[in-house]
């Protein structure tokens, strides 16, 4: 388990918002499956816009990938990286509100 300022980095600098670890943890559900941008902005119920920003920021940090038809799915870049999201969803799960404050770059609890 990473310790909890590891955590907190990753955090910092995987999720420019709550959007992208929720778009991130609904990929993670079935992570075999390829994603349309219309299925994803229904299921999320987000915009255009924001399914657009939010998969663009996962690309680059390595935890999706978007194939050339634009269907996106969960993609880690390592076994450590899988681990690391395994504990934030984990600790998304127990507490929510600390996950937020640390995406918005709040101090830790």
């Amino acid at each position: 388990m990473s310790d909890p300022d590891s955590l907190r980095r990753f955090i910092r600098s995987a999720f420019g918002s709550i959007w992208s670890l929720e778009l991130l943890l609904a990929l993670r559900e079935q992570p075999e499956r390829f994603w349309t941008p219309e299925e994803l902005i229904r299921s999320l119920r987000a915009s255009d816009e924001v399914l657009s920003r939010t998969t663009g920021e996962l690309v680059a940090v390595g935890l999706i990938h978007v194939d050339e038809e634009g269907r996106a799915r969960y993609a880690p870049g390592s076994p450590d990286m899988e681990q690391t999201v395994s504990e934030v969803a984990a600790l998304y799960a127990l507490r929510p509100g600390t996950v937020r404050r640390w995406i918005f770059g709040g101090e830790p609890d």
